[in-house]
């Protein structure tokens, strides 16, 4: 338990900390009084006062201090180390005291801190309530987990190099992979006009295997993101979905050779997607836009052919939206790759622009209650697709502030000697190495 210092709050970094002298009336009784206070709450809750510590000299009372103190011996051992408690107090005009009580675990490497602004008669009561939160079971309990857990980390860790995850996007990427291979073999075992159960289950059991494998394969060569699986999965789904689309519009014959067509595009967006992440990582905001701008470019393209025909009835507009589905998937796969947003903000773009069509048509919606002619429609999905639109824009312009930041580069310098360890029956032995540190 170290003497209560001065001053406490924002000055300590400019005047040094001391020990209140009685040329400093105020403080030096209040000082008093906290110091009897804390010593005695110390030991009624459990603690045993190492009372042979002299206390820190003037000018070694910071925070490294602190720490060093805390690794050293106290009243359990010279291997144990010990709780370092720290009071400080500091005038605030008037009768009112800045109490600020720091605490440091046995060998730990953290400060934990308590501050209120109190009465002059209260200094001692507050700061015995702060020195018993500080000092609860509870906090000692988790600080003995914390320092078991920093124990179990690796000495690379120790030394500020850490290991990031590699390829964080593999479960993603496997599971799509899984998934579009079951596609691509059911899709072949339609175009072949067999329609045997005993060829459609080994194929999809085939397909899907060579779809996992693929993805474990591409995920362990390269560095697969959370945003770069998912990228990949819009070029992949949306590329099949715009082909799908695309051939029922144009009346593909037979009906079989439709799958065909989803496998072509499926192939052609994959193809896409993976050229576009050669020249860059992708994010979750971008993998998020890829699947919007396919989304919304889809629907709009529906409503485009359906404009062009003059109805909003007797007409699946296939065409308009498989290739509304296309381009915007090509458009949204360029912008993913040269933004930086985030999710929740394409989330609620989206929002909006769900919610201005929405507006839009029920606006324009007298217009085909009754007597539809090829204007009215034309209106009504014209005044729909604007809603969409001015929704869109207007979701983008209210989200301004959630643009995810990117990363920058601060410098670095070289590094060399002992950069990890590595586990053997006899011990850790350390691995050395040559290396660069930098800081984003």
């Amino acid at each position: 338990m170290w003497p209560t210092l001065t001053p406490a709050g924002d000055e300590a970094g400019a005047l040094p900390l001391h020990k209140a002298a009685e040329t400093e009336p105020l403080v030096f009784a209040r000082s008093q009084e906290l110091d009897a206070t804390l010593r005695d709450a110390a030991q009624d809750l459990g603690f045993i006062l190492y009372v042979a510590d002299p206390g820190p000299r003037p000018g070694h009372a910071r925070d490294a201090d602190l720490i060093d103190r805390a690794s050293r011996a106290g009243a359990a051992g010279p291997e144990a180390g010990t709780w370092v408690v720290s009071p400080r107090l500091e005038y605030a005009g008037g009768d009112s005291f800045v109490v600020r009580i720091v605490v440091v675990p046995p060998k730990g490497r953290e400060l934990r801190v308590r501050v209120e602004t109190v009465k002059g008669p209260d200094v001692a009561v507050r700061g015995l309530v702060m020195l018993r939160d500080l000092l609860s079971p509870a906090t000692a309990a988790q600080a003995a987990l914390d320092e078991r857990a920093r124990a179990q980390v690796d000495d690379v860790a120790e030394q500020g190099i850490m290991s990031p995850l590699r390829s964080p996007g593999r479960a993603v990427l496997a599971v799509n992979g899984a998934l579009f291979g079951a596609f691509v073999a059911y899709s072949v075992q339609r175009a072949s006009g067999n329609d045997d159960p005993r060829v459609l289950y080994p194929l999809l059991a085939l397909g899907t295997g060579v779809g996992i494998g693929s993805s474990l394969l591409a995920s362990g060569e390269w560095d697969v993101g959370t945003g770069d699986a998912w990228f990949l999965s819009a070029g992949a789904w949306w590329g099949a979905a715009s082909g799908v689309l695309i051939a029922n519009g144009r009346h593909v014959q037979p009906l079989s050779d439709r799958y065909a067509w989803g496998v072509g595009g499926g192939f052609i967006g994959l193809g896409l997607g993976t050229f576009a992440l050669t020249r860059g990582k992708v994010d979750e905001g971008g993998a998020a836009v890829a699947h919007s701008g396919a989304a919304l470019g889809m629907v709009l393209g529906g409503l485009g052919e359906l404009f062009y025909r003059g109805t909003i009835s007797d007409v699946t507009p296939y065409t308009g939206a498989g290739y509304g589905a296309a381009f915007g998937l090509a458009g949204a796969g360029v912008t993913a790759s040269l933004v930086h947003v985030s999710p929740s903000r394409v989330m609620l773009v989206d929002l909006g622009a769900g919610l201005g069509g929405l507006a839009g048509a029920a606006a324009a919606s007298p217009l085909v209650f009754e007597n539809v002619t090829e204007g009215k429609a034309r209106a009504f999905l014209g005044i729909t697709a604007a809603g969409s639109i001015a929704g869109g824009v207007v979701g983008y312009y209210f989200t301004r502030g959630m643009t995810a930041p990117s990363a920058a580069w601060r410098g670095g310098s070289p590094t060399a000697g002992v950069i990890g360890s590595s586990a053997t029956p006899t011990g850790r032995v350390p691995a050395y190495g040559v290396g660069w540190s930098a800081t984003f």
